[in-house]
């Protein structure tokens, strides 16, 4: 095999996964050894299945992925002399050259996979992933530059919303509509306390930062336990009913908001959304719940209609979380190109409403 070719194809690949991988070191000479025997191996299985191997090819960098993320699963729990003496070892090279072939084989061609409205190539899924990457950088720089605890927290819930939106557009691109909008209940849910947690500061913020410290019981310090035992009997929990003290632990924080007359009656998510000023998305959310149980009604549901309704929830979901982020990065100091977004967002909203015309 050329080596020009073969390094070329490293060039591009390795740096990408080493990042991806948190700078795992996937030895050059190594990977590029692994990649020529697995190609070989993998054009002679397509052979003996009868298969011309000039007509079911595999991208190159796709190869050397599958080899990467083989060797990380059989060495990441080694420290690096055995990692490294484990490439040396012929039994483990035939043993990653043999499972990488085959998992080739199989997965890029016997592999079944849902019927798909979307792919990654579509413009809804590119253009999302390009606005939610941008968003997120501007986080991860803001974070860094922070030095309020309570800031980052904040920043760490903007960077949880845009990776969901984004998980929520790669399952739509993989054809998987109805788990998709389970996680969108998820993202509508992380939302709502975004709202809540921006409109009423530090002191909520704190509140529902450290409220983990009341999810063990029987773990608790002196100090910690009093406190518990202050709040819920404020809220009126009755310790024994395990639904009470599960609305405690999740909602038990909104107790900081100034103001409210909380019992455990508003210990509840739909407290919660109409707090955040989101209250009209409750419909939207019990579709979502409904998502979440499997029944015949489920599995009847349009493919295409189901579509349509992740991605403009996600849409909307996105517009708000923007509108709430752009506030919090300004009142950090952090920088955001309002105008680029603006225009994103624009764009991204076009895309939609072209491919859910019913006109045409």
């Amino acid at each position: 095999m050329d080596e020009r070719f073969v390094n070329e194809i490293l060039d591009y690949t390795l740096p990408k996964l080493r990042a991806e991988y948190g700078g795992y070191t996937f030895p050059r000479s190594f990977v590029s050894e692994m990649f020529v025997k697995v190609l070989e191996r993998y054009r002679s299985r397509l052979s003996a299945g009868g298969i011309n191997p000039a007509l079911y090819g595999v991208p190159a960098p796709d190869i050397v992925k599958y080899i990467c993320g083989y060797h990380y699963a059989y060495t990441c729990n080694t420290d690096d002399a055995g990692r490294i003496a484990v490439t040396r070892d012929e039994t483990y090279r035939a043993r990653l050259v043999t499972d990488v072939a085959e998992s080739v084989f199989i997965l890029e061609n016997i592999k079944t996979s849902a019927k798909r409205i979307i792919n990654e190539y579509n413009p809804m899924y590119c253009r999302f992933n390009i606005l939610l990457d941008y968003l997120l950088a501007v986080g991860l720089k803001g974070s860094a530059a922070s030095k309020e605890r309570t800031a980052k927290a904040v920043y760490k819930l903007f960077e949880t919303a845009f990776l969901k939106l984004k998980g929520i557009m790669m399952l739509a691109a993989k054809g998987l509509e109805k788990e998709a909008i389970v996680v969108w209940r998820s993202l509508h849910e992380l939302e709502c306390v975004i709202s809540v947690l921006c409109k009423y500061g530090k002191d909520v913020i704190e509140e529902f930062e450290t409220f983990d410290r009341f999810s063990d019981p029987e773990r608790m310090d002196d100090r910690t336990r009093s406190d518990y035992d202050e709040k819920t009997k404020k809220f009126g929990i009755n310790l024994k009913n395990a639904n009470e003290v599960d609305h405690f632990e999740n909602y038990g924080w909104m107790g900081a908001v100034p103001d409210l007359q909380l019992t455990k009656w508003n210990l509840n998510f739909r407290f919660l959304e109409d707090l955040a000023g989101l209250g009209e998305k409750y419909k939207e959310y019990q579709v979502a719940c409904d998502a979440s149980h499997m029944n015949a009604k489920i599995l009847k549901w349009n493919k295409r209609k189901v579509l349509e309704f992740v991605i403009k929830r996600c849409f909307n979901s996105n517009l708000f979380l923007v509108t709430k982020y752009t506030e919090f990065l300004i009142e950090n100091g952090a920088a955001i190109d309002q105008k680029f977004v603006g225009k994103m967002i624009g764009d991204l909203k076009n895309i939609i409403d072209i491919f859910f015309d019913e006109k045409k």
